[in-house]
């Protein structure tokens, strides 16, 4: 891509994207959807709002052609009773989130690249990306589907060998997901993020991250999500979890400039909902992880006996640890883990 120092005219730019992404202008109403649909406003509006935007005036013209059909599409799938209208609006609001990160995650991507390649000032550097994004589109949409479609057959395979193994189930408070689940965490980084400069902040931020999803799916587990200064991630099993987390211990350790990093690791029952995990595991986990000693690994004892049982292999070892009064979980005792080379 060749760029110069000159700042790019953004005149017409919305309106070329606009063209490009929307097929035109806007040029109907949420009357007119609903008309066309013969469906209420209120559908059309709660359509509108799951996909992340503020509610549409009756007559006021934000629609095109495309949204139309859009709509239609997922009004149809509605009416047609495969789905209630609540689990239509879950899906929208599913895609919809995902999509507004995705796009923020790969502008703030092209800005930097920029800015770092080309000595961009940050004004300059969102200007020409606005002029070049046009070059990217046909990618990103071809890999945004490749990569929906390969996610969803590795879930269908995931779902698959876990309930071929089930017997029929008798009625049970439990959750239906046995998962293992944790944190890691970069220590200092509140007091660590006032004294940074700012380069420094966003490379350490970014190094952590970039090692965080390059590490944990290499070992065989899963990103849930990033928060800040933390990964939460979960693995399918106990062996793969503890393998996740020593591996991601050990690569972050060995990065020179990387703030020092703890984790927390507990097996437990587990739900899923809007693409995150929730449950008393990992309530626990993230309590754990909060008391962490630098460069250990703290598990609970129900944890911890299934490792002394050997259920992850003889490669860990648990020790216990100080009692620790954990905010909403109470006065535990928790064990450190290690793997038996570290140890």
């Amino acid at each position: 891509m060749q760029c110069s120092n000159e700042q790019p005219a953004a005149t017409g730019t919305v309106s070329a994207y606009r063209e490009l992404l929307l097929g035109g202008e806007p040029s109907l109403t949420a009357t007119d959807l609903a008309e066309r649909t013969d469906t209420p406003v209120t559908r059309v509006n709660s359509y509108w709002i799951a996909m992340g935007f503020p509610p549409a005036g009756k007559d006021k013209v934000i629609f095109t052609p495309q949204d139309l059909r859009a709509y239609r599409r997922w009004s149809d799938l509605i009416d047609s009773g495969q789905i209630d209208l609540g689990t239509g609006l879950s899906l929208v609001r599913a895609q919809s989130h995902i999509t507004d990160r995705l796009v923020l995650w790969q502008v703030e991507a092209i800005v930097d690249d920029l800015a770092r390649r080309f000595t961009f000032d940050d004004t300059t550097a969102r200007l020409t990306m606005l002029d070049k994004m046009r070059d990217f589109l046909p990618l990103l949409e071809e890999e945004l589907i490749y990569s929906w479609k390969r996610q969803l057959e590795a879930l269908i395979s995931r779902v698959d060998s876990e309930v071929s193994h089930r017997g029929n189930e008798s009625e049970s408070d439990q959750f239906p997901l046995i998962r293992t689940l944790g944190f890691v965490d970069m220590v200092s980084y509140t007091s660590q993020s006032v004294s940074l400069p700012q380069r420094d902040l966003v490379d350490l931020v970014d190094q952590f991250e970039t090692v965080c999803r390059v590490a944990v799916p290499s070992a065989g587990g899963r990103v849930v999500k990033m928060i800040g200064d933390a990964v939460f991630y979960i693995a399918d099993d106990l062996p793969t979890g503890l393998r996740v987390v020593t591996e991601l211990m050990d690569r972050l350790n060995s990065i020179r400039g990387l703030l020092p990093v703890r984790a927390s690791i507990v097996q437990g029952a587990v739900f899923s909902r809007s693409g995150d995990v929730f449950g008393p595991p990992v309530n626990l986990a993230s309590r754990l992880v909060d008391v962490a000693p630098v460069g250990q690994i703290l598990t609970d004892a129900d944890t911890a006996q299934h490792i002394l049982k050997g259920e992850a292999g003889p490669e860990y070892q648990v020790s216990a640890a100080k009692e620790a009064d954990l905010r909403g979980v109470g006065r535990v005792v928790p064990f450190m883990v290690r793997s038996a080379e570290r140890a």
